[in-house]
């Protein structure tokens, strides 16, 4: 059992059970074999695109997902007058387009745009249009923390591993075996969330330092950007905050004043 914040198996009815917050499946309900999640499942962007479908169903495996989670960084904004449009990468194949609708009626609900190099979690359902897919978030979250990324990983290969469990098929020695198709794809899941890890590049920055050294590194100015353009862009972080990064990636090396100690480039773009 892993239960911090994580899985909790149940042998009743030969369900899975994620505590508190996480997913529920049950299987040998509507359909002899076939595996529902009722809540939402943590998923990577390669899954949620390479998901089987039938009709409005999607299955990673023998699981039906509808309610997912995913982890990555916002690459592209687009705001129309009913939704925001996000493309968001977590590093497993090309970026997932992300659609927030902006509620016109209801003024006191934050439509704010997050910005480019901000990390988010999207809890959302998963559509398919004109054979796109996308995501219809209903929740986006900047990361507090990078090991938000870390953990989102392990909660994808831990609940695909748990869901694609089969209990009416007894193994050689008595015990319970892994779905035959779940526990091919395991190994891939393992190897893409590695792959994802590596390339958020966890190098001790905190959230905030990250999304700041994202916005600097992406100004393409030879004067690079002022602590002012970070502070608009930056609307989720306070003034003080986005000070304390400058100066905190000053001092690493990894950005440096340029016309004055109000703007400042990147050293990976430094020519």
């Amino acid at each position: 059992m892993w239960n911090q914040g994580g899985y909790s198996e149940s042998g009743v009815d030969g369900g899975y059970t994620q505590s508190p917050g996480g997913f529920v499946a049950s299987q040998g309900g509507e359909k002899k074999g076939r595996t529902r999640a009722t809540q939402i499942i943590p998923c990577t962007v390669s899954q949620l695109m390479s998901a089987s479908q039938a009709d409005e169903a999607f299955k990673v495996g023998d699981v039906e997902v509808t309610q997912v989670t995913i982890v990555g960084i916002i690459r592209s904004t687009d705001k129309s007058m009913t939704n925001i449009q996000y493309k968001v990468d977590d590093m497993t194949c090309a970026p997932m387009d992300v659609k927030q609708w902006v509620d016109t009626e209801d003024p006191s609900v934050d439509s704010g745009v997050l910005p480019p190099g901000t990390y988010v979690k999207i809890s959302g359902n998963l559509r398919s249009f004109q054979n796109h897919r996308s995501v219809v978030a209903f929740r986006i979250r900047p990361l507090e923390d990078m090991n938000e990324i870390t953990s989102h990983m392990l909660e994808v290969v831990q609940a695909h591993m748990a869901l694609g469990k089969s209990p009416s098929t007894p193994s050689a020695a008595g015990g319970m075996s892994s779905n035959s198709s779940m526990s091919h794809q395991t190994p891939a899941i393992v190897a893409e969330s590695r792959s994802a890890v590596n390339h958020v590049a966890i190098n001790g920055l905190s959230a905030n330092q990250n999304q700041v050294l994202s916005l600097i590194r992406g100004c393409p100015d030879p004067q690079g950007i002022s602590v002012h353009d970070l502070r608009h862009r930056l609307s989720g972080i306070s003034l003080p905050v986005i000070k304390q990064a400058v100066e905190f990636l000053s001092n690493e090396g990894h950005i440096f004043s340029t016309i004055d100690e109000d703007h400042y480039k990147s050293t990976d773009n430094d020519e």
